[in-house]
Order: structure tokens, then sequence, then C-alpha cells
């Protein structure tokens, strides 16, 4: 391997951090150089740079609302613009269902003019840290690229060898950033998250299956609204994740709950109070007693009976607050 390449390898593995900008900042120009032709010296302007930095943090933001920073008082600037204009985004469309960041900007959802103000903000932190913070290691500085008024210059040699060794950094690159992430949540299954957005596989479930087992708490054969006990029809009738899906990533009986079409779009990812929780261990035994009374034996009864054993609710839930 050449030497070019094992610096980046070192740097993308050793590197300081108190966020995630190097990653960003690396997983750029290479995913940059990776798609160009590359006949000259790669000039890239830090407006493209600030662009794929919004990408990957509102992916990210907008699915499952990841820490990037140690510093819980202070997140990173770039961090703190682009939740600003996810919440923008928010309030035009109406409504809480997220949008990968590509098809926001081909959609633009009157975003446009906000769009492009955030993408300079960004470009004046980039300016600031971490485009010259990353070539930085220990007492070394490695001739990675060169900075002139905020674009980054890479040589005909270096470009040539971002791209060809392109498939090695990236995953490289996502295992360190996992990394980083892992030590700044608390919330479970990281490396599928970071996995899921970079494949663009982000698929939500369809949780009428669970409709056979939840059933059963109810014995009259209606349903009733986990949150304000209220009669559902068929047409109101939704199932819910109690501890937000985008935070547990993963469809359990056990957090999985009968709610109003309205209830559920209003809660959107907020945690549930200490309430909401009690009241969610009582109906997970109550609902364990029914299906067992009904010989109800199978997958999804163990995984309820495990999770009251091992007391997950609580569990997960004092995780999902930080």
């Amino acid at each position: 391997m050449e030497d070019y390449i094992k610096n980046w390898n070192n740097i993308i593995l050793n590197c300081s951090f108190d966020n995630t900008y190097k990653m960003a900042w690396a997983k750029a120009l290479v995913e940059t150089a990776s798609l160009k032709n590359i006949d000259s010296d790669l000039i890239i302007p830090f407006e493209e740079i600030a662009e794929l930095f919004l990408k990957y943090y509102w992916d990210q933001t907008i699915y499952f609302d990841l820490i990037q920073g140690s510093n819980l008082k202070k997140i990173p600037e770039v961090l703190k613009y682009t939740k600003e204009l996810i919440t923008l985004h928010y309030v035009k469309k109406g409504d809480y269902n997220p949008k990968r960041y590509l098809k926001i900007k081909e959609k633009g959802f009157n975003l446009e003019n906000e769009r492009n103000k955030t993408i300079k903000k960004i470009v004046k932190t980039l300016g600031q840290d971490v485009s010259w913070r990353f070539m930085n290691l220990g007492s070394e500085t490695y001739p990675l690229y060169e900075l002139n008024e905020n674009t980054v210059i890479l040589s005909l040699e270096h470009a040539k060898l971002l791209k060809k060794y392109s498939e090695f950094l990236l995953p490289l690159i996502n295992y360190r950033w996992t990394q980083m992430l892992e030590s700044f949540n608390h919330a479970p299954r990281i490396s599928s998250k970071v996995r899921a957005i970079d494949e663009n596989n982000i698929k939500r479930s369809n949780l009428n299956k669970f409709k056979e087992y939840l059933d059963y708490e109810f014995d009259d054969g209606k349903r009733y609204c986990f949150y304000s006990g209220k009669e559902l029809t068929d047409k109101d009738c939704t199932i819910d994740h109690v501890i937000p899906w985008s935070f547990m990533y993963s469809d359990d009986i056990w957090n999985l709950v009968y709610c109003h079409r309205s209830e559920n779009s209003s809660k959107s990812n907020r945690i549930p109070d200490e309430t909401t929780i009690n009241t969610l261990e009582n109906r997970n035994k109550l609902l364990l007693r029914k299906l067992e009374e009904n010989n109800k034996a199978n997958k999804r009864v163990d995984e309820l009976k495990l999770a009251i054993e091992k007391d997950y609710v609580k569990k997960f839930w004092i995780s999902s607050r930080g």
C-alpha cells in the first residue's frame, strides 16, 4: 500500500476527536474523488464538501437522531444547523415522516433558500476547524492536500490514489465513525443504523403481523388506545413504538401498542415519561398472562417473557434519555 494511503489509514484510525467532523470530512473527500474522472489536480470547493456534510448529518439525524459530539450542552455547529433545517422542513411539510436528504433536495419542499444558507454556514465552520485539523496527528502534520481560499486541492497523484483505494477507505471511515458514535450514544444497533443509511436501506416493517398477539390484551374483541384508553376503529387504529423506533431500530412486541392514528403522528420521536413506561410494563405482564392462558407458545411470546425477566423496558427507556 502506498505511503499516502497509509497516512490516511493512520489518521482515520488514530485521530483524536470530540465530535465526528473528521470522519465526515474524510468521507466527503474520498467519496468525491471516487466519483470523479481524474485527469488533473482535483479541486474541491468547500461548498461541495459542506453539502455532503449536510447530507450525512441530515440522514443520521432525521432517522435516528444520533449524537455527534461529546459535549451534550454544546452540540457541534454543523449538527445544530442541520437540526434547525430539519425542524423547518417538518414545519413546512406539516408532518414528521422522515425523508432522506437527496429526496428533499430533489423535491425542494420550499427549503432551497434555507438549505443554501445552511451550506454557507457549514462552509464557515469547515474553514475554522476540520479542514486543517484533519491533517494533524499528534505532533506530526501529514500533507494530504492543500488548502486555498475555501478550496481543497488534491494533486493528480493523490486524487488518483484516493479513487483507487476508495473501496478500502470508505468502509474504514464508516467503521471509525461508528466507533465515535458508540462513544457518544446510548442507543442500540449503532452500526446497523450507519450501515442502513450508507446503503440506502432504511425500511420500516409492516407491523400488522403483531396484531394477532396484541389483540389478546382485550377480552371484549375490541381495541383501545394505549395512551387515551379510548376505543379504536379499524380506520384510526395504528401500532406504535412506545420507546421510539428511531432509538430502538427494531420492532419488539414488548415495545408495541395500539394507539389512535392522530396520537401516533403527534407523538413523533418523543421519549415517553416514567408513567407511560410503568403502564407499558404492566401491559406486558398482562399480555404475557393472556397469551399463556390461551396456550400461545412461540418466538414472540418468548421475546415478551424475556423482556419482562430482563427488565428491557426500563433499561432501554433509561438509555434513551441519555
